[in-house]
């Protein structure tokens, strides 16, 4: 598995898990906010970026991390 599908397979898992727990319906959101990070960005220890990423959703006061943002785009072209 890449990087990436490691790093998502955990999202899923632990976003599931919160639907359960917290009678939720946001792991689409989750999942689809998780799928613009790109793969270069994604720390290495998966496990633990996904940990990362989703106590940041459960939080929205917290500002994320720069590797969870989608690259800007340049103006102009």
């Amino acid at each position: 598995m890449t990087n990436k599908e490691q790093f998502m397979a955990f999202v899923l898992v632990g976003a599931v898990a919160r639907d359960i727990n917290a009678d939720t319906t946001d792991s689409q959101l989750i999942m689809h906010i998780a799928g613009q990070i790109p793969e270069d960005a994604i720390p290495a220890n998966t496990m633990n970026a996904a940990k990362v990423f989703l106590a940041f959703c459960n939080d929205g006061s917290k500002r994320p991390y720069r590797w969870m943002l989608p690259p800007l785009q340049k103006a102009g072209g």
